[in-house]
């Protein structure tokens, strides 16, 4: 195996570790029930590309194509939040600033894979890469908009809420 691709591997591992060890912590003391799933999700998510990494570092195939994205999985989450009434929005500022902290390191694993995408010379490796930098993306944008929604809650309008709810991104200039 190429020395850069395989030091590009021993770095997702460590990433997708740490992220799966804070989702993990974050959940626990997440006291907002939504908040707790979604951090439960995203630590789903990151054992899910650990195990991908570590077939790829094994020589192992790996088809993406047949796992779920993470907004399809958090719109599951927001669609029965919705039909429920009363659930406390507010979180602590320790929460919010797990949510900054996560976001921190959803870049930096979005940067990981998007610059390996575009210098890997195999087709699968750059699939790959690019599957997984469209998952932390997807991460990133949903822990945005959970920050926004919990610390500016006014200015997160029904449409925007709206297109959370169902996956339509268009009007609001995201795909």
């Amino acid at each position: 195996m190429d020395p850069e691709f395989q030091k590009a591997l021993d770095k997702a591992r460590k990433l997708e570790l740490d992220g799966i060890a804070f989702y993990t912590k974050a959940a626990e003391l997440c006291h907002v029930p939504s908040g707790r799933r979604m951090f439960e999700s995203f630590a789903g998510d990151e054992k899910r590309h650990l195990k991908v990494i570590c077939d790829v570092a094994k020589g192992l195939g790996v088809d993406m194509s047949k796992q779920p994205l993470p907004r399809d999985e958090i719109r599951t989450l927001f669609t029965t939040l919705a039909v429920q009434v009363g659930e406390e929005a507010q979180a602590t500022a320790d929460e919010q600033e797990a949510i900054r902290v996560a976001m921190g390191m959803e870049t930096e694993s979005y940067k990981l894979y998007k610059g390996q995408a575009e210098t890997a010379s195999d087709e699968s490796a750059r699939k790959l890469f690019e599957r997984l930098s469209h998952e932390e993306n997807q991460h990133y944008e949903m822990l945005e908009n959970t920050l926004e929604y919990l610390t500016d809650n006014q200015k997160w309008f029904l449409w925007k809420e709206w297109a959370l709810i169902v996956g339509d991104q268009s009007s609001l200039g995201m795909e």
